[in-house]
């Protein structure tokens, strides 16, 4: 089955909509996602986590990762190339 396509911003919504289902994580505050190379399985990865307070509580990096590891076997990042296309 194809991966759909969605844009950074779109994976970072979806990134903190599941860390937010978690109260440990109510103070993150922002995810980024950056577009990788050299990896089969996916495109993208976070690159960086920013919390209130600038404290990332050690509980939400695991569940960051366990909500990266489901979305990228469901979404590919749409390259940002692509997102300037006229047609």
């Amino acid at each position: 089955m194809a991966k759909r396509l969605k844009t950074a911003p779109e994976l970072e919504r979806l990134i903190l909509l599941e860390m937010h289902r978690h109260a440990v994580c109510a103070g993150v505050a922002a995810v980024t996602v950056r577009e990788t190379s050299g990896r089969a399985a996916a495109n993208w990865a976070v690159a960086h986590i920013s919390a209130l307070g600038g404290a990332l509580p050690a509980p939400c990096r695991s569940l960051c990762m366990a909500a990266v590891a489901k979305l990228q076997q469901e979404y590919e990042l749409l390259p940002e190339f692509e997102l300037d296309m006229d047609f």
